[in-house]
C-alpha cells in the first residue's frame, strides 16, 4: 500500500512540474486545451472561460451550438468550448467532436485557405 502511495505522488509530481509529456502512444499536455493521450489516441477538452464584472455584461442570455455553450447573467459569463477526440493512425487521423467529424488536419487547413482567401481579397481591392 505504502509503494503504491509513493508511485502515484511521484507520477503526479512529473505530471505537475512538466508542461508537455508525450512519448508518441502515450503522453499528456496542459495549457489552454489540456489533452490526454492513451495509445495514440488524443481527447482534448478545452478550459472553460469565465470573466466577472462590466465586460460580462449586464443582461441574461444564454446559447448552446455544436461548439459549446455560454451563459451570461449579470456581471458573470461563462462559456464552454466541447470536447475533441482524435482517433486514427498516423497519416488517417479524424476528430470527432459535437460539430461532426472531419479529418484531423482539416483546422489548420481551413485556417490556411482563409487567410489566403482574404489575402486575394484584399490584393484585388
Amino acid at each position: 500500500m505504502k509503494k503504491t502511495i509513493i508511485t502515484l505522488l511521484v507520477v503526479a509530481a512529473f505530471f505537475a512540474g512538466s508542461d508537455k509529456v508525450n512519448a508518441g502512444w502515450f503522453g499528456a499536455s496542459f495549457g489552454t486545451e489540456p489533452s490526454v493521450t492513451l495509445f495514440g489516441q488524443t481527447l482534448t477538452v478545452p478550459l472553460p472561460s469565465v470573466v466577472l464584472g462590466a465586460e460580462a455584461g449586464t443582461s441574461v442570455r444564454g446559447s448552446i451550438s455544436s461548439g459549446g455553450a455560454r451563459v451570461s447573467l449579470p456581471f458573470i459569463r461563462v462559456g464552454v468550448r466541447s470536447p475533441k477526440l482524435t482517433v486514427g493512425v498516423k497519416g488517417a487521423k479524424v476528430s470527432v467532436t459535437t460539430s461532426g467529424v472531419h479529418k484531423a488536419s482539416d483546422s489548420k487547413k481551413r485556417a490556411v485557405a482563409s487567410k489566403k482567401r482574404a489575402a486575394s481579397k484584399k490584393s484585388k481591392k
